[in-house]
């Protein structure tokens, strides 16, 4: 049965609205794919009928073919382009899903990383110039190391300055040096994806003899003397480096402040990649990112692969089904790592039972990425951006969290790096094989939980792209568990709303909310689009409000309680973005219906109580929510709370006035604060950041 009885009991149409719903998804199909095959003949492109005819014996194929973009013709033609290059067996029948999430997520191509999108404005192509026809069938290949080492004492020809510096750093007598090794216990995540602290590294120190590598000259200034004589005599006089003595070094994990110093190290680390480049030490450039064809092949073939013993106790988890429904595949599908170090990794993961979703820390260092990059200079069969170079330099958050995201692509699960305050984490989809249920949840996280998580992979849902919070890409997964031929008809509707007039999405917002929450009341994608539309306070009130009678009347208000305060958040903000109500009834009746759908938009809140009772009503409010903040336990428990409450403040301070009005207002709040100035947080005490920041505009 399409919908659950509980959801039933939402229409306002009774037992017809289904029928109408479905018809016209229906129409607002045919007339896309009309449109699409109007385009590929305008382009003089003819696809032939037995595909034509696989996509449309299929609603719900059809519907994501033609139906799921305003321009689905790239769609079309990525999906018949995958099938001439890996078959129709793999295509049509094996991993249909996989190959419509590489085909939608093609459809993006050309979005620069600045709108959101996975590609590089270099990487794309026109959308029309798809190359759909017939050739024969792919091999995959994964690309050889391309280095190829030069003969640096060749008497055929005049060595050159790159020469002479390979033939100091390989003809110089081994070194002795030491070697930190860390064995760091794997991290563990509470209920909220926060990392918990764990034990110290075990550390040891091995000595080991080995050839002498750039970092090792770069690091001493005794070799570096040494390097300089040696290169004068070699007819370079010009080549010195100055670097100074362990200023960076092996395991350096300061920044350098000095610029003077900074740039001298600097220059040494390009003289010395530039001779292993040019000399085939260290490849000349990164490898090429894979076609679709190629990383859907390489994914396929792994998936095919038995699991091994090393592999299913190095991942500690099943595989994620690569059958999985296509929109929970879109993070998988838009990485773009060369094959070749993918392999190395997945090799190691199916060999060795490897899985580092996590490297070195190395500190302040990391920001500088010349002087990250020169403290660890050596041969190395792989460029700067892979994630062998990063397991080899090491990093910050940023580098821990591409490493995770890309350990778990590489193993095929849908992942990608996610933005906290002052921090990157990660976030990585789930498939719970009891259940069959999929999830969306983070990982080392450090500054909260999903709530102020921003994940970096495009919500290529809509056709903006671009970055959401963590909740947008929860709900995939959530709408795919509710019913996942819904969610795709979401989709579809949410074109249909957007090729409206303004006039009709002005209007009609609210009767399209309650839909949407009948079909699935997980749709957030078609939801944003009706919310973003509606032009007006009233109606917007009408918009959430039929989204929360929804959600109680299914029985899931308090199912997923972040995802309910993100669209009521969502509204409040739109609220806060339009013209004031025009009567000072409107007025009224808006902050009324604020406060009862438990608005916690700060300055929207501010203005509705100063143009409903003037100054006296909005300190009024501010007392009484001072007066709550003060009255709660969580205060004494987190701080956190006091963080929030802070925010707050600042954000009415806005409607505070000026000058001798503001610090009247101020004053006015302090007084609540008389004897509970501090906080008491396991057993500590501290000032409360609120009652300094209220003193200080106070003028005290």
């Amino acid at each position: 049965m399409r919908l659950s009885a509980a959801l039933a009991l939402l229409t306002l149409a009774g037992p017809a609205f289904a029928g109408e719903l479905d018809a016209r998804v229906a129409a607002q199909l045919s007339q896309a794919r009309a449109s699409v095959l109007t385009a590929a003949r305008a382009e003089g492109i003819e696809l032939p009928r037995d595909f034509l005819a696989w996509i449309e014996g299929d609603p719900l194929l059809a519907k994501s073919v033609y139906a799921c973009r305003k321009d689905a013709l790239p769609v079309l033609l990525n999906l018949r382009a995958l099938e001439l290059d890996l078959g129709t067996k793999v295509v049509r029948r094996e991993y249909t899903q996989l190959a419509l999430a590489f085909a939608l997520q093609d459809s993006y191509a050309g979005r620069s990383t600045e709108a959101g999108g996975w590609n590089d404005a270099d990487k794309t192509i026109a959308p029309y110039l798809v190359d759909v026809t017939p050739r024969k069938p792919l091999v995959l290949t994964i690309p050889a190391d391309e280095r190829q080492p030069v003969d640096t004492k060749d008497k055929r020809r005049i060595l050159d300055r790159d020469d002479h510096i390979i033939n100091f750093l390989e003809d110089h007598v081994p070194i002795e040096v030491e070697r930190p090794v860390q064995e760091l216990p794997p991290l563990e995540y509470d209920d909220r994806g926060v990392a918990k602290p764990r034990s110290a590294a075990k550390k040891t120190v091995v000595r080991e003899s080995r050839g002498l590598v750039a970092a090792d000259v770069i690091a001493s200034a005794a070799l570096q003397s040494e390097f300089n004589a040696y290169m004068a005599a070699k007819g370079h006089p010009e080549v010195r480096i100055e670097c100074g003595d362990r200023m960076v070094h092996w395991m350096s994990k300061q920044a350098i402040e000095d610029k003077d110093l900074r740039q001298r190290i600097a220059a040494a680390h390009e003289l010395f990649r530039a001779a292993y480049k040019a000399k085939g030490r260290m490849p000349a450039q990164r490898d090429a990112a894979p076609s679709a064809a190629e990383s859907m092949a390489w994914f396929v073939r792994n998936d095919r692969a038995a699991v091994t013993e090393a592999e299913r106790t190095g991942r500690k988890r099943e595989r994620f089904p690569l059958t999985a429904p296509w929109p929970l595949l879109l993070m998988l599908v838009a990485d773009d790592q060369p094959l070749r170090e993918r392999e190395d990794i997945w090799l190691k993961l199916r060999e060795q039972g490897e899985f580092r979703t996590y490297g070195e820390y190395i500190d302040g260092i990391a920001q500088q990425f010349d002087m990250q990059s020169a403290r660890r200079l050596a041969p190395f069969a792989y460029d700067y951006g892979s994630i062998q170079m990063m397991w080899k330099d090491g990093g910050v958050c940023g580098t821990m969290g591409n490493i995770g995201a890309r350990t778990w692509r590489i193993a095929g699960s849908p992942a990608a790096t996610a933005g906290q305050p002052g921090h990157c984490a990660l976030v990585v989809m789930t498939h719970d094989p009891k259940t069959g249920l999929y999830a969306c949840q983070g990982e080392q996280y450090a500054t909260g939980g999903d709530e102020v998580t921003t994940v970096h992979a495009g919500w290529n849902y809509d056709d903006v792209g671009g970055r959401r919070p963590m909740v947008y890409h929860q709900s995939i997964a959530w709408a795919v568990n509710h019913d996942l031929p819904a969610l795709v008809d979401a989709l579809v509707l949410r074109r249909m709303w957007d090729a409206h007039t303004a006039e009709v999405r002005a209007k009609e917002a609210p009767q399209w909310m309650r839909e949407a929450v009948t079909l699935n009341p997980y749709a957030l994608v078609l939801m944003e689009g009706l919310i973003k539309d509606a032009a007006d306070a009233r109606t917007l009130i009408e918009v959430y409000d039929a989204f929360a009678e929804g959600l109680e009347r299914a029985q899931l208000l308090e199912a997923q309680p972040l995802y309910v305060s993100t669209v009521r958040d969502m509204v409040h903000a739109r609220i806060f973005a339009l013209p004031t109500p025009a009567t000072e009834e409107e007025r009224v009746l808006l902050l009324q219906a604020l406060e009862r759908q438990g608005c916690t938009h700060a300055q929207l809140l501010a203005r509705c109580w100063k143009e409903a009772g003037g100054d006296e009503g909005f300190t009024a409010h501010c007392r009484s929510a001072v007066e709550s903040y003060l009255a709660s336990p969580a205060r004494h428990q987190s701080k956190r709370e006091s963080e929030r409450f802070l925010t707050r403040l600042k954000a009415w301070e806005k409607s505070a006035g000026g000058g001798t009005r503001k610090r009247a207002w101020a004053s006015a709040l302090l007084e609540l604060f008389a004897s509970q100035e501090q906080l008491t947080i396991k057993g500590k005490a501290s000032a409360d950041p609120c009652v300094e920041y209220l003193s200080k505009l106070a003028g005290r």
